[in-house]
């Protein structure tokens, strides 16, 4: 028996409902299995499961969309990166960064990073009709505790620490928000100008010394980077090889 409306859905339509079934279901069978294990240690008395654990995961599953890495790209311990993530060739996501792929996708380009506390997230549509997405380009530096929201960051530009990127902006190549400043929504800043301030305005051009630095900062990054990922284990932390084996 077929329910009518679910007929005549579209195919992409019927697709994603039967992953997200799919997804639903596998979680009430994990949980249920978690349930059965804790029952099974409370009557042997083993109180293991009692014991504080961070359960923090730098990527994050979201109904079907999945974060996808390159296998140079470095993501800190503490970063979070949720649903629709896609990070190119050495780029990097620093501590405490999150990226929040869950109504629409995010790009890293190569050699770009993310630094410590930004926050990057989408909204579901634009009201001019374009698309969504967070895009960031290559040899792009997003400074500390900025916030990017549905705009596009082209090749070699840099964001300052603590700027605000609003929804539908677009930094055209090798140009720079500076620290603090917010760009109202659908702001487009022209290539090789400073814009600063709340709301950011056009301050002047910048220097050739100045946009030659650009690409030179983000490979500064991209060195750092492989100086800490070397500090972590490739595959798995301790914690969770505890939990699998139960003690």
């Amino acid at each position: 028996y077929c329910h009518r409306n679910f007929c005549n859905y579209p195919l992409e339509l019927k697709n994603m409902l039967a992953r997200k079934a799919v997804h639903y279901f596998g979680r009430a069978l994990r949980e249920t299995g978690q349930a059965l294990d804790r029952v099974g240690l409370r009557v042997a008395e083993n109180e293991i499961f009692r014991d504080t654990f961070t359960r923090h995961r730098p990527t994050m599953v979201i109904n079907d969309k999945k974060p996808l890495v390159a296998m140079d790209a470095f993501v800190a311990p503490n970063a979070t990166l949720v649903g629709d993530v896609l990070m190119l060739t050495q780029s990097s996501v620093w501590y405490g960064a999150v990226l929040r792929g869950d109504r629409n996708k995010i790009t890293v380009g190569a050699f770009s990073n993310i630094q410590d506390k930004v926050v990057v997230d989408c909204t579901s549509e634009l009201e001019t009709g374009f698309p969504a997405e967070v895009d960031i380009l290559n040899h792009v530096t997003v400074g500390h505790g900025a916030v990017l929201r549905s705009c596009v960051i082209k090749d070699r530009c840099i964001v300052g620490m603590n700027a605000v990127i609003s929804e539908g902006c677009v930094m055209e190549r090798t140009s720079m928000v500076a620290a603090g400043s917010v760009l109202l929504p659908h702001t487009v800043v022209p290539s090789g100008q400073l814009w600063a301030g709340n709301p950011a305005v056009y301050i002047r051009d910048l220097k050739f010394e100045e946009i030659e630095s650009f690409e030179k900062s983000a490979m500064s990054y991209v060195d750092l980077a492989v100086e800490h990922s070397g500090e972590f284990l490739p595959f798995g932390t301790a914690y969770q090889e505890s939990e699998r084996v139960g003690n």
